[in-house]
């Protein structure tokens, strides 16, 4: 049963997990980052990004209500689909990019897939996503860990500047 926790360091920060992984991930953010309520979204965001890679934080971590995710996971999911096609697609790299590219609700992973079933057509996505931008371009500023995330899939895809 997943649970909930508004952090003791920031009480922006909200964790979700087992009692376990929320302990851990409490415990590490206030070791590593006694101060992050003092940093700005933007910094904090690419704090807790650095943590979740760095440490391997199970529990799920969202700052004013937006999950943060980790380079890492979404990186590795991202050169899977790239290598073995778009039917490697995780869980995990369908929500960040159906949360965060700029793409509408396809009802769910597969329907995600049939509008880009292929390499050529993520790429073409990522130039142009289903609300005419450029997916860099339509993540807002204070997404910083997104953003991150997005120039390095834009550099695997070869997406053309």
């Amino acid at each position: 049963m997943s649970k909930q926790r508004v952090s003791k360091v920031d009480k922006r920060i909200k964790l979700y997990g087992s009692t376990y992984e929320i302990d851990i991930a409490e415990e590490l953010i206030e070791r590593f980052f006694p101060n992050i309520s003092t940093l700005n979204e933007g910094k904090a965001r690419l704090e807790l990004q650095s943590l979740l890679d760095t440490e391997h934080v199970k529990a799920s971590i969202l700052f004013d209500g937006n999950g943060v995710y980790s380079f890492d996971q979404i990186i590795k999911d991202i050169k899977r689909v790239n290598k073995n096609g778009m039917q490697s697609m995780t869980n995990r790299l369908y929500e960040f990019l159906s949360l965060n590219c700029g793409s509408i609700a396809h009802y769910n992973k597969a329907g995600w897939i049939d509008c880009y079933p292929t390499i050529n057509a993520l790429r073409t996505f990522f130039v142009r996503n289903e609300f005419g931008q450029r997916v860099y371009d339509n993540v807002p500023n204070w997404k910083t860990d997104v953003k991150r995330i997005v120039k390095e899939i834009e550099k695997i895809l070869r997406v053309p500047a």
